[in-house]
């Protein structure tokens, strides 16, 4: 109806001005400003379910900010206190913008709040009620699940109306919003949405689209990110499907990985036409461990923190801006992004157990670089890089050098193959490792055994360090690769409680070659009876390394360099091994609890974990 009522007033400006050509130019305009204005407040006035729309307006700019993430109104967490202040000043400074400058509405793109405690949702509204432009508020992990209203009742206040996922147009673009996963765990909730969205798509496919949602969904360059995502994996496919299916959809903006301007630009990915970017936030940042030099505030309680995007659209072009807050410095985003690959992380889109496997161990030497051998993308610092996967003198290293950042738990980085399960085989890998100046990293050796249709059946784990009990989302990421579904951070523990998993920790020499031997078949009879060996189809055996993450940059470091991998049969010279796993020759001692996430378990474990050195 406002498109209909914009196409009168244009035909009607068109019939006056052959009326009034006598009239001079300044009364014309004068004359057109007094009549045509009330016209265009009735159209813009026109109640729609949209939150704002203005088909007519081609120029214009608005502003993202990515989980603001309010506390209290009078919390004493200082670091909500942080982020408080920050949302203060952004209003503050997003209204006392100059005409020329001043955005055309402010898009919250989720987790508007730490918690979803209606004191953390009344001190948002209490400082956003002040914009003097639109607010579209998009609902994040951190808002609210199922069907608690808190949310939409803030967005009612905020906005006027009640809608997880929408759309709206403004000027030649088509925009749509869906709420967090949170919002729709059931099945059928996810195929309402499903439904939706495409339905959405495919009625505005003509138009060019932008979308706020607030998960990311392609990889992020981070480990800790790999399980907190949209899930299942199916799920997930399927709605990249949908965004991609028509080809409308150019920009996909996500918050929740918590990022800068700097690691935003580079994380960038087109992907079947579609531009993703993680929107830079005003929390502080993931451990990608860089940003632009034009905005340190060292010494300052807002250092690493208060970044925000500018979009600008004229037409059909746009133009994003990176900013900070009560800053003056920007950074122009590329207008091109890198295209996106699927074999960059394959278990991104097929859980691992599902993956293609070789018929035996190849390039188990190194001999051919990391042929053969698959990783999950990093994310690449441009001075010291924070993850190295290299071979070099026909070593496989890795090498994790922790980047600074927030969420100070853990980082792995690991390479991996998949083969097929031949029994009456001896694994046998030879390795040198390094020590680290700092309690707080470690490496591994895990194989995964699959059954036919890519099912887990049992897990091996060989595995050293220090403080491995807060190590927390490494497991998650594991779980998520191997099954495509979150199963939390205690899923290791059910599964050597149901002997669905053998595990090892081994002390390695740290200045000779070490050799681990390990049969096979003979330990994987040890499974407990939930584990039918006889399905056994295939493995995966992946080596990795891991190390802690904290905002000063404590250089938790972790090397591994893995001189050969070999599937060996079993024979005679086999049975003089003094055990199903050894180390240099020396028997190892199954596990009957696990160190990781001990952090996590209870408050007796914290307890013991406060004595550990």
């Amino acid at each position: 109806m406002s498109v209909t009522i914009i196409v009168i007033i244009s035909n009607f400006a068109l019939e006056l001005a052959d009326i009034f050509k006598p009239m001079t130019m300044n009364n014309f305009k004068l004359f057109s400003i007094l009549v045509l204005f009330p016209f265009y407040l009735l159209a813009d006035g026109i109640k729609s379910d949209a939150p704002i729309s203005k088909p007519y307006k081609d120029k214009f700019m608005f502003l993202i900010n990515s989980d603001p993430q309010m506390g209290d109104q009078f919390t004493e967490k200082s670091g909500l206190q942080v982020l408080n202040e920050l949302l203060e000043m952004f209003v503050y400074e997003t209204n006392s913008r100059k005409l020329k400058d001043k955005p055309d509405f402010v898009v919250w793109n989720g987790d508007l709040v730490w918690d979803a405690y209606q004191n953390a949702f009344d001190n948002f509204q209490r400082i956003v009620a002040k914009m003097k432009i639109p607010s579209v508020l998009v609902h994040g992990n951190h808002d609210g699940y199922d069907d608690d209203p808190k949310f939409l009742n803030l967005q009612e206040n905020i906005s006027g109306y009640r809608q997880l996922n929408y759309s709206f147009d403004y000027g030649k673009w088509h925009f749509v919003v869906i709420s967090a996963q949170e919002k729709y765990n059931k099945d059928e909730q996810k195929k309402e949405l499903l439904d939706w969205l495409d339905d959405d798509l495919r009625k505005n496919k003509d138009k060019q689209t932008m979308m706020f949602m607030h998960y990311h969904i392609l990889p992020t360059g981070l480990s800790q990110m790999e399980f907190y995502t949209y899930f299942p994996v199916s799920f997930k496919n399927k709605l990249l499907d949908t965004i991609t299916k028509y080809q409308n959809v150019k920009y996909v903006f996500s918050g929740h990985v918590h990022i800068g301007i700097k690691a935003s630009i580079k994380t960038a990915r087109t992907y079947k036409g579609t531009n993703f970017i993680l929107a830079p936030t005003p929390v502080f940042a993931r451990p990608f461990g860089e940003e632009y030099p034009k905005f340190d505030e060292k010494g300052s309680r807002y250092d690493k923190m208060g970044f925000y995007s500018e979009v600008h659209v004229n037409g059909d072009e746009v133009e994003i801006v990176g900013r900070k807050i009560y800053k003056t410095q920007k950074v122009k985003y590329p207008k091109k992004f890198k295209k996106f690959d699927e074999n960059e992380d394959i278990r991104a889109f097929i859980p691992e157990g599902q993956l293609e496997y070789n018929e035996k161990l190849l390039n188990g030497d190194f001999s051919d670089g990391l042929n053969h051998w698959k990783s999950s993308w990093r994310y690449q610092k441009d001075k010291k890089p924070a993850f190295n996967n290299y071979v070099e003198d026909g070593k496989s290293i890795l090498n994790y050098q922790a980047p600074y950042g927030s969420w100070t738990t853990d980082e792995y980085l690991e390479n991996y193959q998949s083969v097929k399960y031949i029994e009456n085989q001896l694994l046998n890998i030879q390795f040198t490792v390094s020590d680290s100046k700092h309690k707080g990293s470690g490496g591994y050796f895990r194989v995964f055994a699959y059954s036919k249709a890519g099912d887990l059946l049992g897990i091996l784990l060989i595995h050293w360090g220090t403080q491995e009990y807060k190590v927390r989302f490494m497991p998650q990421s594991w779980a998520y690769n191997a099954s495509g579904d979150r199963l939390g951070h205690l899923w290791l523990d059910q599964k050597l409680k149901l002997k669905e998993m053998l595990s090892f920790k081994i002390n390695p020499d740290f200045k000779k070659v070490n050799e681990l031997d390990i049969n096979l078949s003979s330990l994987f009879n040890e499974f407990g009876k939930s584990v039918n060996v006889s399905e056994i189809n295939h493995l995966t055996m992946a080596y990795g390394v891991w190390g802690r993450v904290n905002q000063r940059g404590k250089k938790f470091a972790r090397s591994l360099h893995v001189n050969k991998i070999q599937l060996n049969p079993v024979d005679d010279k086999s049975n003089l091994i003094p055990a199903n796993v050894t180390l240099n020759n020396e028997p190892m001692t199954k596990e009957k609890e696990l160190d990781f996430s001990y952090l996590y378990k209870s408050e007796e474990f914290k307890k013991r974990t406060g004595k550990r050195q």
